[in-house]
């Protein structure tokens, strides 16, 4: 479909790429302002304790030092909620309580802020650190969902009886569940674990805050939802929103984490105390134990009929999950996760809910996929098991239950369009895949079958399908905005403010800008980065930036176009609509001689004399009403090494249906990277806590395993490049879906190579020895 357009579908160079391949661009981190100082934060040894008293007499007297904040003066503020979703934003009226401070007298968790200081060098800040005598009364704590919810056990908060943070159910609940499963020819059912994930950042948290002449607050925050950080900090410094000030530098990376307020009140706090901009960065131990990381599930317990012929007719889920010491995000994952997975196929009685813990450990949160990984785990694995036990290959299983344009979609929304089936097939037919009635292993093919049975290394294949969300209505909030402006010279300044996280949103929006004004990607200049300038936009995250600011960013490239066909229509004499622009030139379209180049009439309008001078622009306020489905399937192949338990992946297939690709490059950058945070998700990346005392044990890269560029498989990507109705020139979103499905692929190769059914991530070698130990004996 690209090929009906002139700029969108291509590959072009992203418009910040230059500042950072030369080191121009400007990071949190690299902000330096006069006079400013550097912040650190004191942080709780235990799991839960109550700080009696800090002695701050050393660090205060240690010269450089210019402030210390302790628990004792954060009083006049308010407590926060750091994922800001105590708002209306959540259909429903979903609260979270906002329990959290700046720094907290009653630490809850390992790495909780207990105090801060501001200092004129790292240096000095770290010796004041060492200086503060701090009192702590250590208090019984509880570390596991299931222990959490007995009798008597710690009570985490006081917003949540028995520990119990949400009690949430299945949105979209149908039919009779029970007398479905108890009719159902074939029930596959099983219980799965997945834990914590470390969002893994190339850069750290970070924040930059000053107080101005004015009195405004300026913070330089990497928050992905600058407007609500916005208001946030308001709230928390009880200001007025509009002295407040967001800038968003460069952002070295979120995948959801920085959705959530990270650095920003510390540093903001040390500024408004100290009087003085203050620069805080957190090290990679802080990123570990003291912000959100993936929303864990002890418990995804799911219950699957169908009948003879694989017609899905039942599904059932319960999900116990960890919330940790604040409720945050994490809550959601349980009821998007639900949502997404349990609408993936054609299904007519579902049900599920979950309970979602308080426990004394870090905070869970939003990581890509944010609940969708954990049930595709659960229910792709199960899949396999019916397919295997009705005789059908899985992809078969699979085609026989997709849903089909009209069907209700996830969100419970009308499904505009699916090419699930398109994803199967093409992903199948370059993977190599065959029914299981027909070959045992595709890989088979490349002359590796005399090692199937063999005493040591056994290649299996596997596979799974997939649906994501383009934003996250009708459960979330989805309001956007854009203004597009001509200059003299006919080429666009485009106000927006998606984070720029390494997702390329920038070009994207450029080629939906400069399509839709028949000029090019390059001539579209993005003005973003401070709230002062731009107007109210929701943010960054739910895979949204490109379907929803997208829709405002051609919706008011749409409006400045009329304006400027208009004025171009008296000047060729010709009428509106037979007119139109290619090249950055207006053409009359049946006489293309009769032309005007954009920038020439930009340049008469805006220097017109006798009352006719104008500059066209346009502004738009854009809130979807639907959410456009992405779909897609993954192949993969592993080979197993049953000495060492060792799982490599020599081979992987991704094929993605996400609308029009705006730029095909940036959605195989997405899918590749989607790729390596999926394979560590599903073999290495173990977030350990110790269980005696509730010290996080993995506090960097010597101890949490993330996979590098030698551990990525041969992979290739495959854009079914089919346009959405509601998206922007047919686009979807594209930023999450990349790993949603790598686990579960993995684990069904894993089954077909050495027969074992692995229901814990990560699959560690250990885990590969103990199941086959388990399999020798029965």
């Amino acid at each position: 479909m690209s090929g009906e357009f002139a700029v969108v579908g291509t590959r072009i160079a992203q418009p910040d790429g230059p500042a950072k391949a030369t080191g121009e661009a400007v990071f949190a981190g690299d902000v330096r302002l006069p006079g400013m100082l550097i912040g650190k934060v004191l942080r709780s040894p235990y799991a839960n304790a109550l700080v009696r008293s800090i002695d701050i007499s050393g660090a205060a007297a240690l010269p450089g030092v210019v402030c210390v904040l302790t628990p004792d003066d954060v009083t006049d503020w308010n407590t926060f909620d750091r994922g800001m979703k105590d708002m209306p934003l959540i259909a429903g009226g979903y609260r979270i309580p906002p329990e959290e401070a700046v720094v907290n007298r009653h630490p809850r968790h390992f790495g909780d802020a207990v105090a801060a200081v501001a200092a004129v060098s790292e240096h000095v800040a770290e010796q004041a650190l060492a200086l503060l005598a701090v009192e702590y009364e250590q208090l019984p704590f509880v570390l596991d969902p299931e222990e959490a919810i007995k009798p008597g056990a710690p009570q985490v908060s006081p917003e949540a009886p028995g520990n119990i943070g949400k009690h949430l159910t299945y949105p979209f609940p149908s039919g009779d569940v029970e007398q479905a499963l108890a009719e159902a020819d074939v029930v596959v059912e099983g219980s799965f674990r997945t834990p914590k994930q470390e969002h893994c950042t190339q850069e750290t948290a970070a924040s930059v805050a000053y107080v101005d002449s004015a009195g405004r607050l300026n913070v330089y925050s990497q928050c992905q939802l600058a407007h609500l950080a916005r208001r946030e900090l308001a709230h928390i410094f009880k200001m007025p929103v509009h002295k407040v000030k967001v800038l968003t530098p460069f952002i070295g990376g979120s995948f959801g984490q920085r959705g959530s307020l990270c650095a920003e009140p510390l540093a903001a706090a040390l500024a408004l105390t100290s009087r003085r901009p203050v620069r805080l960065v957190f090290s990679r131990e802080d990123h570990f134990t003291s912000l959100e990381s993936r929303t864990g599930f002890k418990r995804v317990t799911v219950k699957m009929g169908f009948k003879r012929d694989g017609t899905l007719t039942a599904i059932k889920t319960d999900m116990l999950g960890f919330l940790g010491a604040y409720m945050a995000c994490g809550p959601m994952a349980s009821v998007i996760g639900m949502s997404l997975v349990m609408g993936l196929y054609r299904c007519d009685n579902r049900a599920g809910e979950a309970d979602m813990v308080m426990t004394n450990t870090p905070p869970s949160g939003a990581m890509r996929g944010f609940g969708n990984e954990v049930m595709s785990f659960a229910v792709e694995q199960l899949m396999d098991e019916a397919a295997e036990r009705l005789g059908m290959d899985p992809v078969e299983l699979r085609l026989m239950n997709a849903k089909h344009q009209g069907d209700v979609a996830p969100f419970g929304l009308n499904l505009e369009s699916t090419y699930l089936e398109d994803c199967l097939r093409l992903g199948g037919r370059a993977f190599g895949w065959r029914p299981k009635a027909e070959i045992t292993s595709a890989a088979v093919e490349k002359g590796v079958a005399e090692t199937k049975g063999g005493p040591r290394v056994r290649r299996g294949v596997g596979m799974c399908a997939m649906n994501h969300c383009s934003g996250a209505a009708p459960l979330y909030l989805e309001h956007s905005n854009a203004i597009v402006k001509f200059n003299e010279d006919g080429s666009v300044n485009l106000t927006v403010h998606p984070a720029p996280v390494g997702s390329h949103i920038w070009g994207a929006l450029s080629q939906i800008c400069a399509e839709e004004l028949g000029i090019r990607a390059e001539d579209v200049n993005i003005v973003t980065g401070d709230t002062d300038v731009t107007l109210f936009e929701y943010g960054s995250d739910a895979s949204r930036s490109t379907y929803a600011i997208g829709g405002a960013t051609k919706r008011a490239a749409q409006q400045a176009k009329e304006q400027l066909l208009a004025f171009a229509a008296e000047k060729l004499d010709a009428q509106v609509e037979d007119l139109e622009i290619r090249d950055g030139v207006v053409y009359v379209a049946q006489a293309p001689d009769r032309s005007c180049p954009v920038g020439d009439l930009c340049y008469d309008a805006i220097y017109s004399f006798g009352g006719h001078a104008t500059n066209f622009a346009g502004k738009q306020s854009f809130e979807p009403e639907w959410n456009s489905p992405i779909y897609g399937a993954y192949f993969a192949e592993v080979e197993v090494d049953t000495l060492t338990g060792r799982v490599k992946v020599p081979r992987f297939v991704t094929a993605m249906d996400c609308g029009t690709a705006i730029n095909p490059m940036s959605v195989e950058g997405q899918i590749e990277g989607g790729l390596q945070q999926g394979l560590g998700y599903a073999l290495t990346e173990n977030y350990a806590i110790d269980p005696q005392t509730g010290v996080v044990q993995t506090t960097n890269y010597d101890s949490y395993k993330v996979p590098g560029s030698m551990d990525m498989p041969e992979s290739t990507v495959l854009i079914v490049d089919e346009p959405d109705p509601k998206g922007p020139f047919g686009a979807k979103g594209v930023g999450e879906p990349g790993m949603v499905g790598i686990a579960p692929a993995i684990a069904n190769a894993i089954y077909d190579a050495v027969g074992v059914r692995m229901r814990e991530v990560p699959i560690t070698p250990e885990a590969i020895l103990a199941a086959l130990a388990d399999q020798d004996r029965e």
